[in-house]
């Protein structure tokens, strides 16, 4: 489960501060972008600029650039964006993030609980067995050769068991995780189906770490690219939201 992050937000020299502060990243270092603010205090020429560009130049980092407006506008649109898909299309958004809760995913959820928990009886059994043997080679009912033989099957079977029981309690844990972090998130959201404003409070509730990529000017006008990480779940790249929509008018 990822925990929502409490980020301090200094103030600028100018005395303000931004709800992304903290949460802006370079896409490109992984470094905070640092907020810089307009000394006319003109609120649209405030901006982010990757930290590791501004204390050691382009060699470091490239200057990813983004006014703070802009990239309000863009987590806002996006969140909007996925807030319909689980409103609309809650069953689907389940399905494209692999954790629906259908018949046939609690069918298999079932049968990795069954297989765990035979091959746990099989170990223990292989332990009773083990020690059998070794009284009935101390009696004199088994030969040593015949005693070492069985020991070493017994041994190789556990090593086995062992293995696959640690791959099914991994699958599971993964599979049960999985579905509560996706409820968790449906639960945020579903507190938010009427935003049109955001909000430190919302943004911190919602998200995990915004990031920036660089500016792509190849066709003559400037696009950036911004990727959000949610909480509980991370990032949901359009095709996987495209999807959703798709799939339900298909």
């Amino acid at each position: 489960m990822q925990e929502i992050r409490k980020n301090k937000r200094r103030p600028t020299r100018t005395g303000k501060s931004n709800m992304f502060s903290g949460i802006a990243r370079c896409a490109d270092c992984g470094a905070k972008l640092y907020y810089c603010t307009s000394n006319n205090y003109e609120a649209r020429q405030d901006h982010f600029v990757c930290s590791s560009s501004r204390k050691k130049g382009k060699d470091a980092c490239e200057a990813h650039f983004i006014r703070a407006v802009v990239l309000e506008e863009g987590v806002l649109q996006h969140m909007r964006l996925v807030i319909a898909c689980v409103a609309c299309y809650e069953d689907v958004f389940r399905e494209a993030l692999g954790a629906r809760r259908s018949a046939e995913a609690k069918k298999e959820l079932t049968a990795k609980r069954k297989a765990l928990q035979k091959a746990e009886s099989r170990i223990a059994e292989l332990d009773r067995l083990f020690k059998r043997i070794y009284e009935d080679m101390v009696n004199e009912k088994l030969s040593e050769t015949r005693f070492q033989m069985l020991s070493d099957d017994y041994e190789h079977e556990q090593v086995e068991l062992r293995i696959k029981i640690d791959q099914l309690t991994r699958e599971i844990n993964e599979q049960e995780d999985q579905a509560e972090n996706v409820d968790r998130f449906i639960r945020q959201v579903k507190k938010y189906l009427y935003l049109d404003k955001l909000t430190p409070t919302i943004l911190n509730d919602m998200v995990n770490a915004v990031y920036v990529h660089a500016p792509d000017k190849s066709s003559g006008h400037r696009v950036q690219e911004i990727e959000i990480s949610y909480n509980y779940i991370g990032i949901l790249p359009a095709s996987l939201l495209q999807h959703v929509q798709n799939a339900k008018t298909a």
